[in-house]
């Protein structure tokens, strides 16, 4: 069985979804070959990086215009019929002749939105799986042709199904995240962490932290604990701060944010849905920083509701008083203790069971294809009487 992920990396959290999938298909009994598709890098790999940098961009520079777009589209129509679609749908029938899968999960609705078009006007079978990424029950990730959704959340859930798709057709799965979050979480006696309250502050793919001196001052000026900076990818904000502050350890980009969450009594973040979801599965209350764009704002408003963490918004003093606020140990167990049910719902809801039952469904639809093919070739009188076939 062949699987395509499709996506792109857009902030990063698309990708990391779709290489978390392939992770876990991987680390199962699945008889499965699975590879990751960067869409955007496979249709034009000259240009795909430059498109890549007008997005991050956008989000930095222009997130007015950015939320404006998004929520224009929001709840319009759904089977929205993407840029150039006649140009990357010449591409996708390029890439069945190339990579014949035999399921698509597509992490991205532009990916989505094409593998539906493409399943319209060939009528073909394709199953597409569409992982949604946020919470969000935006339009553009609703399509046509797409056979099943894996959502983060019931509102997303209630909000496709407001929208027309079928309920069956949506299964509440979380995020997917890679599996070292998923390890035990372990207590602070456990981890052997001193008793220092360990405060970690996170920007996502984009590095998108706050810039202003007045907070890290703040920061570092916060009694019997311990601060890391996770910068990303940037790096103006790691040089401004790299070495300047006593009590704060300022790192670049890392690939195991894992064990510093699993170390850390808060994370402070922007709240994506990728960053939400793993905090969850390490048991790490969020303190959502200053949402700004909309599907952030979506992800904050999941946050309160399943109380695993806090929302601010607003200057520096602002932010600064209410992280003194939720270091109160009382505030941090009682979000642990949200967090650990909605993680034993989501082990509840593994994806791994609902692919094994699509892959061996895809599988039984193409046997009884052969011995239909067989069948009729055989009452032809084409085919000798000895050929048998391994099902």
């Amino acid at each position: 069985m062949k699987i395509s992920i499709l996506t792109g990396k857009f902030g990063m959290g698309h990708y990391t979804a779709a290489m978390a999938i392939k992770q876990q298909i991987d680390a199962s009994n699945l008889d499965a070959d699975v590879e990751v598709v960067d869409w955007f890098s496979y249709v034009a790999p000259k240009t795909a990086e430059k498109y890549y940098k007008f997005f991050s961009l956008l989000v930095c520079k222009g997130n007015r215009l950015y939320n404006t777009r998004y929520r224009f589209l929001e709840n319009r129509k759904i089977e929205q019929k993407p840029e150039l679609s006649h140009y990357f749908g010449w591409h996708f029938k390029k890439f069945m002749e190339e990579k014949s899968p035999d399921l698509i999960i597509s992490t991205l609705p532009f990916c989505s939105q094409i593998v539906s078009i493409y399943k319209e006007k060939t009528g073909s079978d394709l199953p597409l799986i569409t992982c949604v990424t946020d919470i969000t029950g935006h339009s553009e990730w609703i399509s046509k042709n797409t056979d099943l959704y894996l959502v983060g959340s019931t509102s997303v859930k209630d909000k496709f199904i407001g929208k027309g798709v079928l309920p069956e057709k949506i299964r509440e799965t979380g995020i997917p995240v890679r599996m070292e979050f998923m390890k035990k979480a372990l207590s602070k006696e456990e981890s052997n962490c001193p008793a220092a309250r360990r405060i970690l502050v996170m920007g996502g793919g984009l590095g998108l932290i706050r810039e202003n001196s007045e907070f890290y001052n703040g920061l570092n000026s916060l009694p019997d604990a311990e601060v890391t900076i996770i910068s990303g990818n940037n790096h103006k904000l790691y040089h401004q701060l790299f070495g300047q502050y006593k009590h704060i350890r300022v790192l670049g980009y890392v690939p195991n944010v894992y064990d510093y969450m699993q170390k850390a009594d808060v994370i402070i973040t922007k709240p994506g849905g990728i960053t939400t979801f793993e905090a969850i599965y390490s048991e790490v209350p969020i303190l959502a920083l200053n949402p700004f764009l909309q599907q952030e704002i979506y992800n904050a408003q999941y946050i309160k509701e399943m109380n695993i963490g806090t929302v601010v918004s607003g200057n520096s003093q602002k932010c600064l008083d209410h992280i003194v606020k939720i270091l109160d140990y009382g505030y941090l167990d009682n979000y642990r203790y949200s967090m650990r049910m909605v993680k034993n719902n989501l082990y509840q809801n593994s994806m791994i069971p609902i692919l094994e039952a699509i892959i061996n469904d895809r599988k039984h639809a193409k046997d009884m294809d052969s011995i239909s093919k067989y069948s009729r070739i055989k009452e032809d009188g084409r085919i000798d009487e000895k050929i048998s076939f391994n099902f």
